[in-house]
């Protein structure tokens, strides 16, 4: 492996990923902007919360913890494994679509596992969806990226390239948490993580729940059957299912463990404990919570999971 082409590579990474703060401060003070000259405050509740606390220890949690960690803990595997995925020109196309699919299945994971969902929830909690969005990160997601991305390593994947093309390339995604660019040429909406593609990840309808989990691309949501458009006669209504009553951040980042606590407790049998850990959001052993407005009183009972 040439080690002096992967310490550029990082700096590379790096400097696309700064280039990504950048931007998502860019596109916070235009939303600022343009919600003033709307004649609205120029940050709904939703978003002056998340700014004070995810915006100012968000980003060095996610940056200088998480990611840290999460190398860290995959370093074990890369040394067990006499397997190596060489880091050149050539196999860059390779380490970005691997990167893609890692990214792939640590958020579908996020929505399908409850144990999961409760972290993930975090970033789809608000209703209000616009780039303030952005800021609301989940502080656990090293814990399952783990397990999921240690095969990859284990294949010879090297972890700090990993890592950092399945964390960086999505930052492209700044750009997609809101409803103010619609729908882009067909080609792009089928290819690429769009305004609309993302807006249906963040809808809770029953159409569009657990759909749309892509990170640059969404050719792996066309290989596994989760690619949904934006239908012109379904609307989407943002958030979960389940909506917050709150906008409090720290009660955001529980308001899915305290329940998940709840129903553990409730659950009669080990199985059962198992399966509320495990399983797939929306079944409970407590009394039924609130449902997103927009939604019939019936669909979120219809749905396994809560919103997407």
């Amino acid at each position: 492996m040439d080690q002096a082409f992967v310490e550029q590579l990082v700096k590379w990474l790096e400097i696309y990923g700064f280039g990504g703060a950048v931007l998502l401060l860019f596109v916070l003070c235009a939303e600022m902007l343009m919600r003033w000259k709307e004649g609205k405050s120029p940050w709904s509740k939703e978003g002056l919360d998340s700014l004070l606390l995810f915006f100012t220890v968000g980003p060095f949690i996610e940056t200088l913890f998480i990611n840290g960690l999460l190398i860290a803990g995959l370093s074990p595997f890369y040394a067990l494994t006499p397997l190596r995925i060489e880091v050149t020109w050539w196999t860059l196309p390779l380490y970005f679509l691997a990167g893609e699919f890692a990214f792939y299945w640590f958020h579908r994971v996020g929505h399908e596992l409850r144990l999961c969902w409760a972290d993930h929830s975090i970033h789809h909690s608000a209703s209000t969806y616009d780039f303030t969005v952005n800021l609301r990160f989940s502080p656990f997601q090293a814990l399952y990226r783990l397990p999921l991305w240690a095969p990859l390593v284990l294949l010879g994947f090297n972890p700090l390239v990993l890592v950092l093309m399945a964390t960086t390339v999505p930052a492209f995604q700044t750009f997609c948490h809101t409803t103010r660019i619609g729908r882009l040429s067909p080609w792009f909406e089928w290819l690429f993580v769009s305004p609309c593609n993302h807006g249906v990840h963040h809808a809770c309808n029953p159409l569009y729940l657990d759909k749309n989990y892509g990170g640059l691309l969404m050719i792996w949501d066309h290989v596994f059957g989760t690619y949904q458009r934006m239908e012109d006669d379904v609307p989407p209504v943002f958030g979960i299912t389940h909506p917050l009553e709150t906008s409090n951040p720290i009660k955001v980042i529980l308001h899915e463990f305290i329940p998940l606590f709840r129903d553990f407790r409730a659950a009669p049998t080990l199985g059962q404990k198992f399966g509320v850990l495990f399983g797939r959001p929306g079944e409970t052993f407590e009394l039924p919570r609130p449902v997103a407005s927009g939604l019939k009183a019936g669909e979120a009972d219809m749905v396994v999971e809560p919103a997407e």
